[in-house]
């Protein structure tokens, strides 16, 4: 007879390694099911830094030598990888005016950090606790019935189930077993993205421990260009595009590099690796749960909760199984829990993605004109996709009576942009 085990999580990423880890520490026999054969590899073109917001997501993470505390949640993990500050982000427009967020103390507005490591101590911590990982396997579909949830999985061309009393998502933002269990009918779709992440080595004029973004048509995407720093050395920085199937982030990523304004930045440099991914973006699963499945990271949210959200939730989701499986509301719980710490859950979130969209909202004239207005100032340091909008535009309409007396047209423009729609947006 096979076995039944207490828990079945699909994902070995941070949330169902995270949720792995817990549950086994509370005596649950666990089983993981992923379809990479190393987690420690990472060809995605996806999170690897910590946001240090003070209440992002709901926590203000603290990152020692050898731990990453999450003081709020109560909970800590080992981590022995390399780690980097970094301590200024620029919005950049096509003509090089730019908008500057940094702490006055120095303090550090984001952490980078190794992902592959990361995971990799995760999956070692599991494995000392008795957790079956099921390496190179693909869970394809699933049934979840009165007692119990099965998974269907295929490995090497065989296929195969696994059966246990309750059962997490974990797969990313991609998900489709939350799909085959019925619980993305409630869900609006709006955008795939195609990203690709390109280690430049020898790239000029980049300012360390720095996040730049470039925005403009000038930069031949919707979508902000990012330069920021890398892991693999002093003299090597990430460079990050998005596009679609209409506009390949390769054709971006050439056109910026040789035909840009910052063509000058790639002269003599070299690319020595690219990370790519596609994302498919809904609106975020509000009551993440039904029958005795959990859906529990970016499989619930709307783009992505990162990485230190991702093990927050897995950390949840594992009391929130162990408490039903107790016979307590666990899962209830973790969904006040999930509404309440992600901004993503609430209509602000609405704003705060029109606040990014400034092409081809605005001209790369109306751009320059619009970041000219606080170059002269430091905008308080932020890391957070949802505070940051919300910093630049209020120091931006500090001046908004100038505005309207120079550009009254810009000015009529910046005062409507909320009635943009989520979906005209991407």
């Amino acid at each position: 007879m096979a076995k039944t085990y207490d828990l079945v999580i699909v994902g070995a990423g941070p949330t169902g390694l995270m949720a792995a880890k817990r549950a086994a520490e509370k005596g649950l026999q666990v089983v993981v099911i992923e379809r990479k054969k190393d987690v420690s590899v990472i060809r995605r073109a996806c999170c690897s830094h910590f946001v240090m917001d003070d209440g992002y997501e709901g926590e203000s993470l603290l990152v020692t030598d050898g731990k990453i505390v999450f003081p709020r949640n109560r909970f800590e993990i080992c981590y022995q990888g390399r780690q980097l500050e970094i301590t200024d982000k620029y919005f950049n427009s096509p003509k090089n005016h730019t908008i500057h967020f940094s702490h006055q103390n120095g303090h550090p507005i984001g952490i980078k950090f190794d992902k592959g490591r990361l995971l990799q101590g995760l999956m070692e911590d599991c494995a000392q606790l008795g957790v079956e990982c099921m390496l190179g396997t693909v869970a394809y579909s699933a049934q979840d019935t009165i007692d119990k949830v099965t998974v269907n999985t295929v490995r090497s061309g065989t296929k195969s189930s696994v059966t246990a009393r309750k059962g997490v998502v974990a797969d990313g933002a991609n998900a489709h077993l939350a799909e085959s269990l019925g619980m993305h009918q409630e869900r609006k779709y709006y955008h795939t993205a195609l990203a690709e992440k390109y280690i430049v080595e020898d790239i000029n004029g980049y300012k360390p421990r720095s996040w730049n973004f470039f925005f403009g048509c000038a930069f031949r995407s919707h979508a902000p260009v990012i330069i920021g720093p890398s892991l693999y050395g002093d003299n090597v920085v990430e460079v990050t595009v998005m596009g679609s199937k209409s506009k390949l982030p390769a054709e971006i990523f050439n056109s910026v590099s040789t035909n840009s304004p910052l063509a000058s930045l790639f002269k003599g440099s070299k690319v020595l690796d690219r990370h790519a991914c596609s994302l498919r973006t809904f609106n975020s699963l509000q009551v993440p749960y039904k029958g005795n499945v959990l859906a529990a990271g970016d499989s619930a949210a709307f783009i992505e909760v990162e990485v230190q959200g991702g093990l927050m939730c897995g950390h949840h989701a594992a009391e929130a199984v162990v408490n039903e499986l107790h016979g307590k509301n666990g899962f209830e719980q973790y969904t006040a829990w999930w509404q309440k710490s992600f901004e993503f859950n609430s209509d602000d979130y609405l704003k705060v993605a029109q606040g990014y969209a400034l092409v081809p909202a605005y001209s790369d004239d109306e751009l320059d004109y619009l970041f000219s207005l606080t170059e002269d100032e430091v905008l308080e340091g932020t890391f957070s996709q949802y505070k940051t909008p919300k910093v630049m535009w209020g120091a931006i309409l500090k001046h908004r009576e100038r505005i309207a007396r120079e550009k009254p047209d810009l000015y009529q423009k910046v005062c409507t942009i909320d009635k943009m729609s989520l979906s005209r947006s991407f």
